[in-house]
Protein backbone atom coordinates (compact mmCIF):
# COMPACT_ATOMS: atom_id res chain seq x y z
CA UNK A 1 0.00 0.00 0.00
CA UNK A 2 1.71 3.36 -0.92
CA UNK A 3 1.78 5.97 1.98
CA UNK A 4 -0.03 9.15 1.28
CA UNK A 5 2.35 12.22 0.96
CA UNK A 6 0.53 14.89 3.41
CA UNK A 7 2.64 18.05 2.56
CA UNK A 8 2.38 20.89 1.22
CA UNK A 9 -0.62 21.52 2.64
CA UNK A 10 -2.71 24.14 -0.09
CA UNK A 11 -5.12 24.72 2.30
CA UNK A 12 -9.57 23.53 2.36
CA UNK A 13 -11.41 22.07 -0.29
CA UNK A 14 -15.08 20.75 0.12
CA UNK A 15 -16.49 21.40 -3.44
CA UNK A 16 -13.86 19.28 -5.30
CA UNK A 17 -14.37 15.09 -5.02
CA UNK A 18 -12.30 13.20 -2.79
CA UNK A 19 -10.16 11.89 -5.80
CA UNK A 20 -9.30 15.90 -6.37
CA UNK A 21 -7.96 16.57 -2.70
CA UNK A 22 -4.59 15.61 -3.52
CA UNK A 23 -3.46 17.38 -6.74
CA UNK A 24 0.31 15.90 -8.34
CA UNK A 25 2.18 17.49 -11.11
CA UNK A 26 5.29 19.63 -10.97
CA UNK A 27 3.24 21.49 -7.64
CA UNK A 28 1.82 18.50 -6.16
CA UNK A 29 -0.58 19.72 -3.36
CA UNK A 30 -2.94 18.37 -0.66
CA UNK A 31 -6.27 19.62 0.34
CA UNK A 32 -8.27 18.87 3.13
CA UNK A 33 -12.14 18.94 3.88
CA UNK A 34 -11.96 20.78 7.05
CA UNK A 35 -8.93 22.06 9.86
CA UNK A 36 -10.19 22.29 13.02
CA UNK A 37 -7.65 24.39 15.27
CA UNK A 38 -5.03 24.01 12.85
CA UNK A 39 -2.74 27.34 10.68
CA UNK A 40 -1.35 26.07 7.81
CA UNK A 41 2.03 27.96 6.83
CA UNK A 42 3.19 29.41 4.18
CA UNK A 43 5.41 26.10 3.19
CA UNK A 44 2.24 24.17 3.40
CA UNK A 45 3.08 22.56 6.70
CA UNK A 46 0.62 22.37 9.47
CA UNK A 47 0.79 24.48 13.29
CA UNK A 48 -1.50 23.57 15.89
CA UNK A 49 -3.34 27.17 16.59
CA UNK A 50 -2.51 28.72 20.09
CA UNK A 51 -4.68 28.51 22.24
CA UNK A 52 -6.28 30.86 24.75
CA UNK A 53 -6.71 32.15 28.31
CA UNK A 54 -8.74 34.65 30.42
CA UNK A 55 -6.79 37.80 30.80
CA UNK A 56 -9.91 39.90 32.40
CA UNK A 57 -12.54 38.72 34.49
CA UNK A 58 -14.72 41.63 32.97
CA UNK A 59 -16.90 41.31 29.98
CA UNK A 60 -15.69 43.79 27.21
CA UNK A 61 -16.79 44.26 24.30
CA UNK A 62 -16.43 46.62 20.78
CA UNK A 63 -13.18 46.27 21.28
CA UNK A 64 -10.93 48.23 18.77
CA UNK A 65 -7.26 49.87 18.65
CA UNK A 66 -6.91 52.91 17.10
CA UNK A 67 -4.50 53.37 14.54
CA UNK A 68 -3.94 57.39 15.93
CA UNK A 69 -2.15 56.78 18.79
CA UNK A 70 -2.17 52.95 19.50
CA UNK A 71 -5.02 53.60 22.05
CA UNK A 72 -7.48 50.71 23.14
CA UNK A 73 -11.66 51.37 23.76
CA UNK A 74 -14.15 48.90 24.06
CA UNK A 75 -17.71 48.65 26.06
CA UNK A 76 -18.05 47.24 29.63
CA UNK A 77 -22.41 46.90 29.80
CA UNK A 78 -23.67 51.06 29.85
CA UNK A 79 -20.42 52.36 30.36
CA UNK A 80 -17.41 53.56 27.27
CA UNK A 81 -14.02 52.92 28.45
CA UNK A 82 -10.29 53.19 27.69
CA UNK A 83 -8.16 49.87 28.33
CA UNK A 84 -4.40 49.56 28.87
CA UNK A 85 -3.75 46.79 26.80
CA UNK A 86 -0.77 45.60 29.10
CA UNK A 87 -2.62 45.00 32.46
CA UNK A 88 -6.18 45.26 30.87
CA UNK A 89 -7.50 47.77 33.63
CA UNK A 90 -10.15 50.38 32.12
CA UNK A 91 -10.80 53.46 32.77
CA UNK A 92 -14.64 55.06 32.03
CA UNK A 93 -14.85 58.03 29.79
CA UNK A 94 -19.00 57.76 29.29
CA UNK A 95 -21.80 56.78 28.55
CA UNK A 96 -22.56 56.67 24.70
CA UNK A 97 -24.43 53.52 24.21
CA UNK A 98 -23.01 49.95 24.11
CA UNK A 99 -25.23 47.84 21.85
CA UNK A 100 -22.83 47.88 18.60
CA UNK A 101 -20.08 50.56 18.23
CA UNK A 102 -18.26 52.18 14.43
CA UNK A 103 -14.92 53.85 15.21
CA UNK A 104 -13.21 56.05 12.52
CA UNK A 105 -10.11 57.98 12.75
CA UNK A 106 -10.94 61.68 11.15
CA UNK A 107 -8.53 64.56 11.31
CA UNK A 108 -6.65 63.14 14.95
CA UNK A 109 -10.17 62.82 16.31
CA UNK A 110 -11.49 59.39 17.08
CA UNK A 111 -15.14 58.98 15.73
CA UNK A 112 -17.87 56.65 17.41
CA UNK A 113 -20.94 55.48 16.33
CA UNK A 114 -23.36 54.39 18.89
CA UNK A 115 -27.22 53.43 19.17
CA UNK A 116 -27.56 56.87 20.73
CA UNK A 117 -25.89 59.49 18.27
CA UNK A 118 -22.21 60.49 17.04
CA UNK A 119 -19.21 61.23 19.08
CA UNK A 120 -15.60 62.20 19.28
CA UNK A 121 -12.86 61.80 21.59
CA UNK A 122 -10.01 64.19 21.18
CA UNK A 123 -7.96 62.00 23.46
CA UNK A 124 -9.03 63.58 26.82
CA UNK A 125 -13.18 64.04 26.68
CA UNK A 126 -16.21 62.54 25.04
CA UNK A 127 -18.30 65.31 22.97
CA UNK A 128 -21.08 64.78 20.95
CA UNK A 129 -20.70 65.51 17.13
CA UNK A 130 -24.07 66.38 16.38
CA UNK A 131 -25.49 70.05 17.45
CA UNK A 132 -29.34 70.31 18.38
CA UNK A 133 -30.84 72.41 15.08
CA UNK A 134 -32.42 75.79 17.53
CA UNK A 135 -36.04 76.58 17.63
CA UNK A 136 -37.29 79.53 15.86
CA UNK A 137 -36.64 82.92 17.76
CA UNK A 138 -39.46 85.06 18.23
CA UNK A 139 -39.37 89.12 16.80
CA UNK A 140 -40.41 91.77 18.54
CA UNK A 141 -40.46 95.65 16.66
CA UNK A 142 -39.24 98.61 18.96
CA UNK A 143 -40.12 101.96 17.23
CA UNK A 144 -37.12 104.40 18.11
CA UNK A 145 -33.37 103.86 18.75
CA UNK A 146 -32.50 102.02 15.50
CA UNK A 147 -31.52 102.42 12.11
CA UNK A 148 -34.07 100.13 10.57
CA UNK A 149 -36.00 101.34 7.74
CA UNK A 150 -39.71 100.29 7.04
CA UNK A 151 -39.35 97.18 4.92
CA UNK A 152 -39.72 93.23 5.63
CA UNK A 153 -36.62 91.59 7.55
CA UNK A 154 -36.23 87.54 7.85
CA UNK A 155 -33.97 86.59 10.60
CA UNK A 156 -32.69 82.81 11.80
CA UNK A 157 -30.37 81.78 14.37
CA UNK A 158 -27.96 79.03 14.82
CA UNK A 159 -25.76 77.57 17.86
CA UNK A 160 -21.65 77.50 18.45
CA UNK A 161 -19.74 75.17 20.25
CA UNK A 162 -16.78 76.81 19.79
CA UNK A 163 -16.17 76.98 15.80
CA UNK A 164 -18.49 73.91 14.95
CA UNK A 165 -22.05 75.46 13.78
CA UNK A 166 -25.32 73.92 14.03
CA UNK A 167 -28.07 73.87 11.26
CA UNK A 168 -30.36 76.71 10.59
CA UNK A 169 -33.45 77.76 12.91
CA UNK A 170 -36.55 77.89 10.82
CA UNK A 171 -36.56 81.21 9.30
CA UNK A 172 -39.54 84.12 11.26
CA UNK A 173 -39.84 87.01 9.34
CA UNK A 174 -41.05 90.58 11.04
CA UNK A 175 -42.70 93.87 9.04
CA UNK A 176 -41.55 97.32 10.30
CA UNK A 177 -43.87 99.98 9.09
CA UNK A 178 -42.81 103.61 10.32
CA UNK A 179 -44.62 106.85 9.57
CA UNK A 180 -42.19 109.68 9.00
CA UNK A 181 -43.11 113.68 8.55
CA UNK A 182 -42.97 113.66 4.65
CA UNK A 183 -39.76 115.12 4.29
CA UNK A 184 -37.13 112.36 2.92
CA UNK A 185 -34.44 114.14 5.47
CA UNK A 186 -36.64 112.93 8.32
CA UNK A 187 -37.66 109.69 7.90
CA UNK A 188 -38.89 107.30 11.25
CA UNK A 189 -36.16 103.92 12.08
CA UNK A 190 -36.81 101.63 14.33
CA UNK A 191 -35.19 98.29 15.79
CA UNK A 192 -35.82 94.59 16.43
CA UNK A 193 -35.72 92.74 19.45
CA UNK A 194 -34.86 88.70 19.00
CA UNK A 195 -36.09 87.02 21.52
CA UNK A 196 -33.84 83.67 22.17
CA UNK A 197 -35.20 80.37 22.48
CA UNK A 198 -33.44 78.32 25.62
CA UNK A 199 -30.71 76.10 25.26
CA UNK A 200 -30.35 73.08 26.46
CA UNK A 201 -26.74 71.52 25.25
CA UNK A 202 -24.57 72.78 27.91
CA UNK A 203 -21.81 72.49 25.74
CA UNK A 204 -23.12 75.07 23.68
CA UNK A 205 -20.78 78.51 23.77
CA UNK A 206 -22.32 81.19 21.33
CA UNK A 207 -25.83 81.93 19.50
CA UNK A 208 -24.99 83.24 16.11
CA UNK A 209 -27.93 85.45 13.84
CA UNK A 210 -28.53 85.94 10.76
CA UNK A 211 -30.82 88.54 8.96
CA UNK A 212 -31.81 89.83 5.22
CA UNK A 213 -30.77 93.01 4.22
CA UNK A 214 -34.49 95.22 4.08
CA UNK A 215 -37.03 93.04 1.63
CA UNK A 216 -33.98 90.60 0.88
CA UNK A 217 -34.38 87.01 0.59
CA UNK A 218 -30.71 86.11 1.21
CA UNK A 219 -29.51 85.65 5.27
CA UNK A 220 -26.31 87.24 5.71
CA UNK A 221 -24.19 86.95 9.23
CA UNK A 222 -25.09 89.51 11.58
CA UNK A 223 -24.10 88.84 14.97
CA UNK A 224 -22.59 86.09 17.74
CA UNK A 225 -24.10 86.24 21.34
CA UNK A 226 -23.03 84.34 24.66
CA UNK A 227 -25.40 81.48 25.03
CA UNK A 228 -26.24 82.76 28.06
CA UNK A 229 -27.68 86.29 26.36
CA UNK A 230 -31.81 85.63 26.52
CA UNK A 231 -32.80 88.60 23.90
CA UNK A 232 -30.32 90.75 21.07
CA UNK A 233 -31.47 94.33 19.80
CA UNK A 234 -30.85 94.84 15.96
CA UNK A 235 -30.54 98.47 15.53
CA UNK A 236 -28.37 98.43 12.67
CA UNK A 237 -27.07 96.31 9.90
CA UNK A 238 -23.45 95.48 9.41
CA UNK A 239 -23.47 92.07 7.54
CA UNK A 240 -21.18 89.32 6.74
CA UNK A 241 -21.04 86.09 5.25
CA UNK A 242 -24.23 84.40 4.02
CA UNK A 243 -25.67 81.54 5.96
CA UNK A 244 -23.87 78.23 5.16
CA UNK A 245 -26.02 75.59 6.80
CA UNK A 246 -29.80 76.80 5.90
CA UNK A 247 -31.98 73.41 5.27
CA UNK A 248 -30.02 70.68 7.20
CA UNK A 249 -30.22 68.51 9.81
CA UNK A 250 -27.85 67.30 12.34
CA UNK A 251 -26.14 63.96 10.86
CA UNK A 252 -27.84 60.63 12.08
CA UNK A 253 -26.13 57.96 13.48
CA UNK A 254 -26.08 54.18 12.06
CA UNK A 255 -25.19 50.53 12.72
CA UNK A 256 -22.39 51.65 10.21
CA UNK A 257 -20.46 54.50 10.01
CA UNK A 258 -17.21 55.00 7.47
CA UNK A 259 -15.31 57.98 5.58
CA UNK A 260 -14.92 58.59 1.98
CA UNK A 261 -14.03 61.38 0.04
CA UNK A 262 -14.56 64.18 2.66
CA UNK A 263 -18.34 63.04 4.06
CA UNK A 264 -19.04 61.03 6.51
CA UNK A 265 -21.18 57.90 6.00
CA UNK A 266 -23.61 56.26 8.22
CA UNK A 267 -26.03 53.15 7.09
CA UNK A 268 -28.67 51.94 9.15
CA UNK A 269 -31.57 49.00 7.50
CA UNK A 270 -31.33 49.49 3.75
CA UNK A 271 -30.55 53.62 4.04
CA UNK A 272 -27.24 54.73 3.22
CA UNK A 273 -26.75 58.51 4.53
CA UNK A 274 -24.16 61.38 3.78
CA UNK A 275 -23.18 64.17 6.09
CA UNK A 276 -22.30 67.27 3.97
CA UNK A 277 -18.66 67.70 2.46
CA UNK A 278 -16.36 68.67 5.51
CA UNK A 279 -19.33 69.18 7.70
CA UNK A 280 -19.70 66.16 9.20
CA UNK A 281 -22.28 66.81 11.76
CA UNK A 282 -24.26 67.95 8.99
CA UNK A 283 -27.02 66.15 6.69
CA UNK A 284 -29.23 66.71 4.04
CA UNK A 285 -32.62 64.84 4.70
CA UNK A 286 -33.90 65.90 1.11
CA UNK A 287 -30.56 64.60 -0.99
CA UNK A 288 -27.88 63.58 1.18
CA UNK A 289 -28.78 59.33 0.89
CA UNK A 290 -29.38 56.28 -0.72
CA UNK A 291 -32.10 53.84 -0.99
CA UNK A 292 -30.39 49.94 -1.52
CA UNK A 293 -33.18 47.12 -2.28
CA UNK A 294 -32.19 45.35 0.38
CA UNK A 295 -31.20 45.50 4.72
CA UNK A 296 -27.48 46.99 4.11
CA UNK A 297 -24.82 44.28 6.04
CA UNK A 298 -21.56 46.44 5.62
CA UNK A 299 -19.86 49.25 4.02
CA UNK A 300 -16.51 49.93 3.08
CA UNK A 301 -15.26 52.65 0.96
CA UNK A 302 -12.64 52.11 -1.55
CA UNK A 303 -11.15 54.90 -4.07
CA UNK A 304 -13.45 54.55 -6.90
CA UNK A 305 -16.78 54.17 -4.87
CA UNK A 306 -18.45 52.92 -2.07
CA UNK A 307 -18.63 48.74 -1.21
CA UNK A 308 -22.15 47.54 0.56
CA UNK A 309 -23.52 44.74 1.08
CA UNK A 310 -26.67 43.17 0.68
CA UNK A 311 -28.36 39.97 2.30
CA UNK A 312 -27.66 38.03 -1.38
CA UNK A 313 -25.20 40.05 -3.04
CA UNK A 314 -22.91 43.13 -3.10
CA UNK A 315 -23.60 46.38 -4.65
CA UNK A 316 -20.62 49.02 -5.82
CA UNK A 317 -21.78 52.77 -6.04
CA UNK A 318 -19.60 55.15 -7.93
CA UNK A 319 -19.48 59.17 -7.77
CA UNK A 320 -18.77 61.80 -5.58
CA UNK A 321 -22.44 63.11 -5.32
CA UNK A 322 -25.27 60.91 -3.27
CA UNK A 323 -27.97 62.63 -5.54
CA UNK A 324 -25.62 61.44 -8.64
CA UNK A 325 -24.62 57.66 -7.97
CA UNK A 326 -24.24 55.15 -10.05
CA UNK A 327 -25.63 51.89 -8.87
CA UNK A 328 -24.15 48.71 -10.13
CA UNK A 329 -25.09 45.40 -8.88
CA UNK A 330 -23.05 42.58 -8.35
CA UNK A 331 -23.56 38.73 -8.64
CA UNK A 332 -21.30 37.50 -6.22
CA UNK A 333 -22.31 35.47 -3.01
CA UNK A 334 -24.61 36.19 0.11
CA UNK A 335 -21.68 37.73 2.26
CA UNK A 336 -20.84 37.33 5.83
CA UNK A 337 -22.64 40.38 7.73
CA UNK A 338 -20.00 42.80 9.08
CA UNK A 339 -17.04 40.93 7.79
CA UNK A 340 -15.55 43.02 5.59
CA UNK A 341 -12.12 44.49 5.94
CA UNK A 342 -10.12 47.53 4.44
CA UNK A 343 -6.36 45.82 2.80
CA UNK A 344 -3.79 48.63 1.58
CA UNK A 345 -2.74 47.79 -2.00
CA UNK A 346 0.74 47.51 -1.43
CA UNK A 347 -0.16 44.04 0.74
CA UNK A 348 -1.49 42.84 -1.59
CA UNK A 349 0.68 43.66 -5.51
CA UNK A 350 -0.89 45.73 -8.42
CA UNK A 351 -1.87 42.69 -10.43
CA UNK A 352 -4.60 42.19 -8.11
CA UNK A 353 -5.60 45.68 -6.68
CA UNK A 354 -6.31 46.98 -10.30
CA UNK A 355 -5.02 50.56 -8.98
CA UNK A 356 -6.27 53.34 -5.78
CA UNK A 357 -5.04 52.53 -2.44
CA UNK A 358 -7.20 50.29 -0.72
CA UNK A 359 -9.12 47.33 -1.47
CA UNK A 360 -12.19 45.69 0.19
CA UNK A 361 -11.85 42.13 1.56
CA UNK A 362 -14.80 40.38 3.07
CA UNK A 363 -16.01 36.81 3.90
CA UNK A 364 -19.04 35.15 1.59
CA UNK A 365 -20.73 32.00 1.03
CA UNK A 366 -17.87 30.77 -1.57
CA UNK A 367 -14.81 32.51 0.45
CA UNK A 368 -12.48 35.30 0.87
CA UNK A 369 -14.05 38.06 -1.95
CA UNK A 370 -11.90 41.46 -2.95
CA UNK A 371 -13.63 44.49 -3.91
CA UNK A 372 -11.34 46.47 -6.55
CA UNK A 373 -11.12 50.61 -6.62
CA UNK A 374 -12.60 49.85 -10.23
CA UNK A 375 -15.61 48.32 -8.72
CA UNK A 376 -14.15 44.47 -9.75
CA UNK A 377 -15.09 41.58 -8.02
CA UNK A 378 -12.49 39.06 -7.29
CA UNK A 379 -13.35 35.72 -5.88
CA UNK A 380 -10.13 33.99 -4.06
CA UNK A 381 -11.51 30.82 -3.25
CA UNK A 382 -14.07 30.47 -6.19
CA UNK A 383 -14.26 26.77 -6.36
CA UNK A 384 -12.30 25.66 -3.63
CA UNK A 385 -15.02 26.93 -0.82
CA UNK A 386 -18.65 26.40 -0.30
CA UNK A 387 -21.40 27.05 2.20
CA UNK A 388 -20.16 29.17 4.42
CA UNK A 389 -23.11 31.36 6.34
CA UNK A 390 -22.98 33.29 9.74
CA UNK A 391 -25.52 35.71 11.29
CA UNK A 392 -22.17 38.28 11.50
CA UNK A 393 -18.42 37.98 11.41
CA UNK A 394 -15.19 39.90 12.38
CA UNK A 395 -11.95 39.98 10.33
CA UNK A 396 -8.49 40.97 11.38
CA UNK A 397 -5.00 40.91 9.31
CA UNK A 398 -2.02 40.07 11.28
CA UNK A 399 0.32 39.77 9.14
CA UNK A 400 -0.63 38.80 5.47
CA UNK A 401 -3.25 36.40 7.29
CA UNK A 402 -6.89 37.30 7.59
CA UNK A 403 -9.24 35.78 10.34
CA UNK A 404 -12.48 35.90 10.53
CA UNK A 405 -14.56 34.88 13.57
CA UNK A 406 -18.30 34.51 13.02
CA UNK A 407 -21.44 33.70 15.16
Amino acid sequence: MAALKLFPIAGMNNVVADDGLQQGGDSPKLYLRDAVNLDITDTGRLKLRQGAEQISPFSFKNIWQSPLHNDVFATLESEFVKLDSQTWQHEVLAKIGHTQLCYQVINNLVYIASELGLWTYNGKVIHPLTIDTPAMPMLTMQGNGGSLKSGTYSVAISWLRDQQESALSQVVSDQIELTSSGNLDDQAFASIQINLPYCFDQSITHVRIYITDRNGGELLLHSDHPINKSNVTISSLDLGMTARFKGLSPMPTGRYMKYWQGRLLTADKNILRFSEPMAYHLHDEKFGFVIMPQRITFILPVDGGIWIGQVTHVVFLTGTNPAEMTFQSKTSHAPVPDSAIEIDNNDIGPDISQGGNTTALWLAENGYILGTSSGQIIELQAGILKGITAKSGRSVRLGRRVTTIVT
